[in-house]
């Protein structure tokens, strides 16, 4: 950090300075820390009475500067954290909005040829023809069976070419001749549509309304001549706000919208927060930019869209701000993950930064050292005076226990930034997966209604006799509706016997003349009106090539009456696993088997998934907890799937507009994301537990034990035959021995060469999972003089007085002459120990070395 100031007792990267006072778990960190900051300068003067201030004074500068690289990182992942949701959100904002738009260019280019509306237009080229009143209800009713399916649009607005409205669904409306440009842009017209977003003259109880626009042809060929105009309205600020709803936090205060070209704000999600019509600043390129807006500063993200299958939309960005003081609230977190497991997911995860990495490991090795320090300092208070003595343990014993309080808070703040960092979007980005899925199938649940309403289809199906012309047709038509909604492999009529009469694709005419399944024919009967539909089960069909998939069905009447049917045959195949892509950012093939989605339905088993060891139609082994989510709940949660950690987000599906949520149609799909962490075979480093003694409130006779862990054994040595510790990083390897022996290699203390064992053996101790960290120097005894012997341990542990009646013999006919363990402490009454406490005889150390 080149740029730093001084914060509240730490330095802080002045880039961040000015969100971290906002930012209330930093804040609460910081202000235990530097609590203990002042709890470590109390202990550093009481320590020169015991000539230790300058390792202590080390220890508290040490952890100073850990705390300052420590709450710059959480700030720094904090805020990272924020501005990642908030390009997240402003970017699905845009797109989400965008792809709904693509399908309405496609409903204005397929209603614009409808051969009900062109021969509308060929008998009635003004009011004043003689069947206008008469048919004019026909094409309003067909109107309304437009809006009743797709219910995205509030008006259908039909005039000639001279602007003269003919046919609209707004009683309100008086208009009866318009102006407006789109006329013009309508009788000039060589696109595919004409969009725009502004006021209209024919629409004029809105300010602005955002409307679909084409002309309408003499027939299909190029050269024919536009007899009419015709709008489709959309319910943009409706949109907007099914669009917005799914995104917004409450909590944060944050408001979204979109802008057009101008920085104009065009809809917002909270209208009284950010009215229509206000001009923003906006920086495209900026990471996130820092704005005034009305006295208050704010957090802001601006996005452009990422288009769909080519279609742009207009110039319209999706755009959020957040109030600074409320910009890093912190959700509620339910979720009980294991600390240890979070610290080794950093460790050995992907994707963390190598500097945060090292916070935990500084604060374990500062720890240690400051572990040594105690250990060694209750060893040497041994020799010093007994009115000494006491004030050194007490000083000692506080001196741990701050060292162990300060390490506590590094790593659950490491743990829950961790955390933070693992979850990510995880659960956003299930909710855009199913949110895309709901929306798309909504679109098929419309088109089989409303081409079940084609009139060619009623006429032909009705008549008696169905000739070779009649099957022409149909297939025509069919043909023609599949060329412009690709989403489909197949669609295909069948009469109310329901034989199968017409598919628009050659690749299955051999199913014409098939029948279809009893209960395909019982449910088309079944359909009462034009509204009504139904759905297969996601299951293997031969209309699919034995594939999976969902056929949506739509019954053909006339006069209310079920004269057959048609059936849309959703390529699922290449849909689901296109939604999927489009909706994981940066979605990356040569990584689907680490970072992919999945659709499920309520039995697990998969509808689509973008990794390709996942195949449709197996069942995922997931656990059952996460299948009884209910419509519209979500939850993320780190697991271990395939032996792997992984961040899972999920979300069951909760409909869109009416579809699967007042039509009867019930479906419960589940999206659930994956992003892998690491591999399931963690180091897990879990806590010792510490052999602690009360103080004895009598007067026995005691007896001090310096103890420590080889392996899974708990052992003590008598504190008079202990010298000190030292680190392990001391020791000088041995070359030449094989590593099944004890001798390891000699470290140098006092100018002298100690010898150091791995005493594991002589111990009958095998399970040997950590890495020694210590080498205990004890006396080795003989007979003319004093020696010193390092033992290798793993981890050292505290120094108890215990009561000598409780250390107990054990008879060598039971463990062995060999055996360096000689006597046990037995638990004081009412505590349990996982661990026993064993007693070395160090004396029998040099028996054991000679044979």
């Amino acid at each position: 950090m080149n740029n730093t100031i001084h914060y509240k007792g730490v330095d802080i990267d002045a880039n961040i300075a000015k969100f971290i006072k906002h930012m209330d778990l930093v804040e609460e960190y910081r202000e235990e820390l530097v609590s203990l900051a002042k709890s470590w300068d109390n202990l550093a003067l009481l320590s020169h009475f015991g000539n230790s201030s300058t390792n202590i004074n080390e220890t508290k500068n040490n952890f100073l500067d850990l705390t300052s690289t420590l709450l710059n990182h959480l700030s720094s992942e904090v805020l990272e954290k924020t501005t990642r949701e908030m390009k997240f959100k402003a970017q699905i904002s845009i797109d989400i909005l965008i792809r709904n738009l693509f399908e309405r260019t496609a409903d204005i280019g397929f209603l614009s040829t409808d051969q009900d509306i062109r021969n509308f237009l060929l008998e009635n080229n003004t009011k004043y023809s003689s069947s206008y009143l008469e048919k004019v209800k026909t094409i309003e009713q067909r109107f309304k069976e437009y809006i009743q399916k797709y219910s995205v649009y509030y008006n259908i607005v039909l005039m000639d070419i001279h602007g003269n409205i003919l046919v609209q669904l707004d009683n309100e409306n008086r208009i009866e001749k318009s102006k407006d440009e789109v006329i013009t842009y309508a009788l000039n017209c060589h696109e595919d549509y004409i969009e725009t977003f502004k006021y209209h003259d024919f629409i004029p109880n809105r300010e602005k309304s955002l409307v679909y626009t084409m002309p309408v042809k003499e027939s299909d060929s190029a050269q024919s001549k536009t007899i009419g105009i015709l709008s489709l309205c959309f319910r943009f600020k409706d949109e907007m706000k099914s669009i917005f709803g799914n995104l917004v936090n409450v909590n944060n205060k944050e408001c979204l919208t979109i802008l057009d070209k101008d920085g104009l704000v065009i809809a917002s999600s909270d209208t009284d927060h950010i009215r229509l019509g206000t001009k923003l600043s906006f920086k495209l390129n900026e990471k996130y930019q820092v704005i005034s807006f009305g006295g208050r500063d704010y957090l802001a993200k601006t996005c452009r869209t990422n288009g769909y299958q080519g279609y742009m939309g207009q110039e319209w960005y999706g755009h959020i701000m957040i109030p600074i003081d409320y910009a890093f609230v912190q959700s509620e977190d339910h979720m009980n993950i294991n600390q240890n497991i979070l610290l080794a997911i950093l460790q050995e995860g992907q994707g963390f930064n190598d500097e945060l990495k090292k916070i935990p490991l500084s604060a374990n090795k500062i720890q240690s050292n400051l572990n040594r320090l105690v250990w060694n300092g209750n060893i040497n208070k041994n020799c010093s005076d007994n009115s000494n003595r006491n004030f050194s343990r007490a000083l000692l014993s506080e001196i741990s226990s701050t060292g162990e309080k300060t390490k506590k808070i590094f790593d659950l703040s490491i743990a829950n930034l961790t955390k933070t960092i693992i979850l990510n979007n995880s659960a956003y980005i299930a909710s855009l997966m199913v949110d895309i899925m709901d929306r798309n199938l909504y679109e098929r649940a419309n088109d089989c209604r409303w081409w079940a309403l084609t009139n060619d289809f009623k006429k032909i199906l009705s008549s008696n006799e169905l000739d070779e012309n009649a099957h022409d047709r149909i297939e025509k038509i069919l043909k023609y509706i599949n060329s412009l909604y690709t989403v489909y492999s197949n669609l295909f009529v069948y009469d109310n016997n329901g034989f199968i009469l017409a598919v628009s694709n050659d690749k299955y005419k051999g199913f014409i003349g098939k029948q279809l399944g009893s209960n395909i024919i019982k449910q088309t009967h079944e359909l009462k009106g034009s509204n009504d539909y139904f759905v297969s089960k996601f299951n293997k069909t031969k209309l699919y090539d034995d594939d999976y998939t969902y056929v949506y069905y739509a019954s053909i009447q006339n006069e209310e009456k079920s004269v057959g049917g048609i059936g849309v045959v959703f390529d699922s195949r290449i849909e689901f696993k296109a939604m999927i892509e489009e909706s994981i950012p940066g979605f990356d093939a040569a990584k689907s088997s680490e970072i992919f989605g999945v659709y499920t339905n309520k039995d697990k088993m998969i509808i689509s998934s973008s990794n390709p060891h996942l195949k449709v139609g197996e069942i995922l082994p997931l656990n059952e907890k996460f299948f009884n989510l209910q419509h519209g709940e979500s939850h993320s949660e780190i697991i271990v799937y395939d032996n792997k950690y992984y961040a899972l987000g999920i979300k069951c599906s909760q409909g869109y507009r009416e579809y699967k949520t007042s039509d009867g149609y019930e479906n419960d799909v589940y999206a659930i994301f994956f992003s892998y962490l690491s591999s399931g075979d963690l180091k897990i480093s879990n806590e010792r537990e510490i052999f602690t003694e009360r103080p004895s409130m009598t007067h026995e006779n005691t007896k001090e034990l310096a103890t420590f862990f080889i392996g899974g054994k708990w052992l003590g040595v008598h504190i008079e035959d202990v010298i000190e510790t030292v680190g392990i990083e001391k020791m000088n390897l041995s070359p030449t021995l094989n590593n099944n022996h004890h001798f390891k290699g000699t470290v140098v203390y006092e100018n002298k060469a100690v010898a150091v064992i791995d005493i594991k053996s002589f111990i009958e101790e095998s399970q040997q999972e950590e890495k020694y960290k210590e080498i205990v120097i004890v006396k080795n005894f003989d007979e003319k003089s004093e020696h010193y012997i390092g033992i290798l341990v793993n981890s050292l542990g505290d120094i108890p007085e215990v009561a000598q009646s409780r250390i107990k013999s054990i008879d060598n006919h039971i463990l062995g002459k060999s055996s360096l363990i000689t006597s046990i402490v037995t638990p004081l009454e009412n505590i349990k120990y996982n661990k026993l406490l064993s007693v070395l005889d160090i004396k029998k150390l040099k028996d054991n070395l000679t044979k």
